[in-house]
């Protein structure tokens, strides 16, 4: 029978002892110890017990691993947390409104929202995070520079950030109006939209009548709307249907 133990005193001065599961026993050097490394107090070890109950072999284990060992351990715990974690959010949230808040995150930060043909620049694609550095920036010109990853969300990322906190609102504030809070993400979406809209029409404003027009369905045919859109979209409307209905039932039981 192997169990784990700690030497708590060495055999300079005659028998060692171990602590094993909270008992002390006393080994000797010669032929109990089976290492190369002496026994030093602290040392790990391996301990070997006959059917009596007796020390038969202690053999010393190698820090690599007690490394090992320790990292499983700090791994299981991370994934029995995590599971704990999530287990909860979907019990506080559910998993429908945490699903559509996903793809929300996936469709406004890594995919790609609208492709432009920008002629010789060749295709650049955005973002709806891209999206927003373009429509936090001061003028076109400063927006131009978002084709090539500047810019910043600016004051457009903290609306982001709040837009994707929405639907949680109503679990920490319980006034029944909180629950309309699901909107703002498509809310936001439809604003940011209308925003960049305008930019582009102040853009092609200088220019008059017809040269306008020309210029601005010019614009408009190198764009080009992509998955992140569309998914990011159908996840705001979804959030923004289960609010508004949660609201009437909330409303209608009060």
């Amino acid at each position: 029978m192997h169990k784990r133990g700690k030497v708590l005193r060495d055999t300079a001065a005659g028998a060692g002892r171990l602590m094993v599961e909270g008992q002390r026993y006393p080994f000797p050097l010669e032929g109990v110890w089976k290492s190369e490394t002496a026994p030093r107090p602290g040392l790990v070890v391996d301990v070997q017990f006959s059917e009596q109950g007796d020390v038969e072999a202690i053999t010393a284990v190698p820090e690599s691993q007690l490394a090992k060992e320790q990292a499983e351990q700090a791994l299981a715990a991370a994934r029995s947390k995590g599971t704990a974690l999530a287990s909860s959010a979907v019990a506080t949230f559910g998993m429908p409104t945490l699903v559509a808040v996903a793809l929300l995150i996936v469709g406004w930060f890594f995919l790609t929202a609208v492709s432009y043909n920008a002629g010789f620049l060749g295709k650049v694609d955005f973002t709806f995070w891209k999206i927003l550095a373009f429509a936090n920036s001061s003028n076109t010109m400063q927006g131009l520079s978002t084709l090539n990853g500047g810019g910043s969300a600016g004051f457009y990322g903290i609306l982001g950030f709040l837009a994707l906190a929405g639907p949680f609102l109503a679990y920490v504030w319980k006034d029944k109006r909180a629950i309309l809070a699901g909107l703002l993400p498509l809310v936001f979406m439809l604003f940011v939209a209308l925003v960049v809209r305008n930019s582009i029409a102040s853009a092609v404003g200088s220019a008059s009548g017809q040269e306008m027009d020309s210029i601005r369905d010019e614009v408009m045919k190198g764009i080009s709307i992509g998955m992140g859109a569309y998914l990011s979209l159908l996840a705001a409307i979804y959030l923004g249907f289960s609010s508004v209905k949660k609201f009437l039932i909330a409303k209608a039981t009060s």
